[in-house]
């Protein structure tokens, strides 16, 4: 009897225990949202099983079924409808249209922009042009470039021996090896208003000085004043500035350095006048040491240095053009490299020689090195003894073919001391015949 009262006790708990769970059970359904739990696999369905108390208690159902829909079907649903159109429909398009639009024709736009303006570029040009004249810093300059020019004014001085034997500097002599004699002249030319050349002779001192100014507004010829000014100065006082040259005798080293004393105040000029901006000035200078047999010959630029030795005419100095470091182009290859003035210091070309008698030097500017082929130059040289009268005849020559720049020459002649006594006493009779 027992046994069977246990028995029915038993089926009763059964049977409250599911009815109990089929009352449940229908509440954690409509939490979930049409089936859309379903849609996840089962895994909302299964949500509420693991959980004993819903057999029990509706309280322990009610800790089970709410919280798990709301972890099931309102995060799920939030992760699939919600945040996954935002991934797709927002975020992708902003990726896609607004920055890539950004990207495609904004920077595109700014690409173009150099070529519209073309007035920059071409000043890039005109600032690279400026430049092979070595003119475009002159503007720039600030008292720390003063400085720097008052304590480092000099530059490389390149020296250079024409003659085998001007190498050794030799002892000074009492009497003099050679004499010399000379006759310069300029001329405005044919085309050109005004004459940016200058030149000096000093007897005294065996200087003789050719420059070739250039830049606006009477730049050219205020350098080209300045620089022979400045030589001639330094000679006739005997004071030269600046640190001597330890790879050229002292002679050589006064000439360097009164270049570079020329160099400084074209510079210090052009950098303290806003209308000089850009001036400088080519110079070939030659001094003769008579007692020593030599020649010591400064040159900066394109201005020319001609030696006429046995009736063989040789141009003794080297263009500081753009042609001679390789470039080419009418435009663009005459050009020079290298001036006095344009920067705080220049480089030299210093060259040694050892004159001999009847040798001719001619110094000029390319005003007549480009209007008279060197065949010419020395077929006038040879042809004609007294140097004024070949000088005439060299300005003239280049006149005639055209003179569309200043012309500018000294001609010096060497001869023996008995050669330079017999050539004064036949100047009178040659010009009396004349």
């Amino acid at each position: 009897m027992q046994l069977w009262t246990a028995i029915a006790l038993a089926l009763g708990v059964v049977l409250v225990g599911a009815a109990g769970f089929q009352l449940a059970r229908p509440k954690a359904l409509p939490s979930g949202g049409k089936g859309e739990g379903k849609g996840e696999g089962g895994k909302a369905d299964d949500a509420p099983e693991p959980s004993a108390g819903a057999r029990l208690s509706s309280p322990a159902s009610e800790r089970t079924s709410k919280p798990a829909p709301e972890r099931t079907s309102k995060p799920a649903s939030e992760r699939t409808s919600k945040p996954a159109p935002e991934r797709t429909s927002k975020p992708a398009p902003e990726r896609t249209s607004r920055p890539a639009p950004e990207r495609t024709s904004r920077p595109s736009s700014e690409r173009l922009l150099p070529k519209i303006a073309e007035p920059n570029e071409d000043e890039d040009d005109s600032e690279l042009t400026v430049i092979t004249l070595s003119m475009p810093r002159l503007s720039d300059l600030s008292k720390d470039d003063d400085r720097e020019v008052e304590e480092h004014p000099d530059a490389p001085a390149k020296a250079i021996v024409v003659d085998d034997d001007a190498a050794a500097d030799e002892p000074t002599r009492a009497s003099p090896f050679i004499l010399v004699s000379a006759a310069g002249q300029t001329d405005k030319g044919q085309k050109r208003k005004n004459n940016e050349d200058s030149y000096v002779v000093v007897d005294e001192h065996g200087l003789f000085v050719v420059a070739d100014g250039m830049g606006g507004y009477a730049g050219g010829e205020i350098a080209s004043a300045l620089t022979v000014e400045v030589i001639e100065k330094a000679f006739k006082t005997q004071k030269f500035e600046g640190p001597a040259y330890d790879n050229v005798p002292r002679r050589g080293q006064e000439l360097a350095r009164s270049i570079q004393m020329a160099n400084k105040a074209v510079f210090e000029k052009a950098a303290g006048d806003p209308m000089l901006k850009g001036m400088g000035t080519t110079v070939v200078a030659a001094r003769f040491s008579l007692n020593k047999q030599r020649l010591y010959l400064g040159h900066v630029g394109d201005s020319r240095c001609y030696r006429l030795r046995e009736g063989k005419l040789e141009q003794i100095t080297t263009d500081h053009t753009m042609a001679a470091l390789g470039f080419t182009g009418p435009a663009f290859a005459h050009r020079l490299n290298r001036a006095v003035g344009t920067q705080p210091s220049v480089e030299i070309d210093l060259i040694i020689g050892r004159p001999r008698p009847d040798d001719a030097y001619l110094l000029c500017s390319d005003g007549l090195s480009k209007m008279v082929p060197d065949e010419e130059l020395r077929q006038i040289l040879v042809e004609t003894k007294h140097p004024q009268q070949a000088i005439d005849k060299l300005i003239a020559r280049a006149n005639e073919k055209g003179g569309h720049d200043n012309i500018t020459a000294i001609l010096v002649c060497v001869k023996s001391p008995a050669e330079y006594i017999r050539s004064l006493r036949e100047a009178p009779t040659a010009e009396q015949a004349s």
